[in-house]
């Protein structure tokens, strides 16, 4: 398995809290988060990373327990790239190059791997020509590839990914796919990623798992989640998006 929880639990001041939580996430696949505004995705995405410390239970990502141990999570870490939804929130450096190099700087390579490094991971998302501009000066899809490029560079085994197509159009939109599919292909990279928009939920993820209120309501097939009588209820359907709409046309 790429991730493995179990019963994980975890409360903030404010009384919100994740409940009895346990998922299987296995290699090489993709799997989707969904649920509503406030549903615990993201703050399940910081446990897996240790940026949050649950109050009880397991994480495993590929076998290896993560602790509060330096060394421990430092070395799961290495294992997982984690693009935040908003790209400013990773992109600092003057030029695309040498933001994308900061990581593999990071971890002491000899220079030239690290040049070979960034080159492969520009090529990867499509910037290598554009490595000496400034990552402030790009357009917001770019930003996104520049700041999963600065992930690559790390060799990361899982890559989690918070609402990886938000503001994007549909060209960057199919960019993005396009990377990401090859990522897992060719990288044998496994994909975990958040999303509130049910057509990525139905059409790219192979397994789901639906949040409200920091508990799983469901967890295995797409297409059957989407259908599951308590997701309908929470997520809504495509359906009631159509029946509106036809409602509204036949008053026009």
């Amino acid at each position: 398995m790429a991730v493995d929880v179990e019963n994980l639990n975890f409360s903030y001041k404010n009384g919100f809290s994740v409940q009895d939580l346990s998922l299987k996430i296995e290699e090489n696949s993709i799997y989707a988060l969904t649920g509503n505004n406030g549903s615990g995705k993201t703050t399940l995405l910081k446990l897996l990373v240790g940026l949050l410390k649950p109050k009880s239970g397991t994480i495993k990502i590929f076998d290896e327990v993560l602790t509060r141990n330096r060394k421990q999570l430092w070395k799961v870490r290495q294992k997982i790239g984690f693009l935040f939804q908003n790209p400013d929130d990773q992109l600092f450096a003057p030029t695309i190059e040498e933001d994308v190099g900061f990581g593999a700087r990071n971890l002491k390579l000899e220079q030239e791997e690290v040049k070979e490094r960034v080159e492969w991971a520009l090529k990867a998302v499509n910037l290598f020509d554009y490595k000496e501009y400034s990552p402030f000066n790009l357009s917001w899809g770019q930003k996104k590839r520049a700041s999963l490029a600065g992930l690559l560079v790390m060799n990361p085994k899982l890559l989690i990914l918070d609402e990886p197509f938000a503001n994007l159009d549909f060209k960057s939109i199919y960019s993005h796919l396009e990377i990401f599919e090859k990522l897992r292909k060719e990288e044998r990279m496994t994909i975990l990623f958040t999303t509130h928009n049910l057509f990525f939920v139905e059409n790219w993820a192979e397994k789901i798992l639906v949040l409200n209120s920091g508990k799983g309501i469901f967890e295995g097939d797409p297409k059957e989640g989407l259908n599951h009588p308590e997701v309908k209820k929470i997520l809504g359907s495509y359906d009631e998006i159509h029946k509106l709409i036809q409602k509204n046309q036949e008053k026009d």
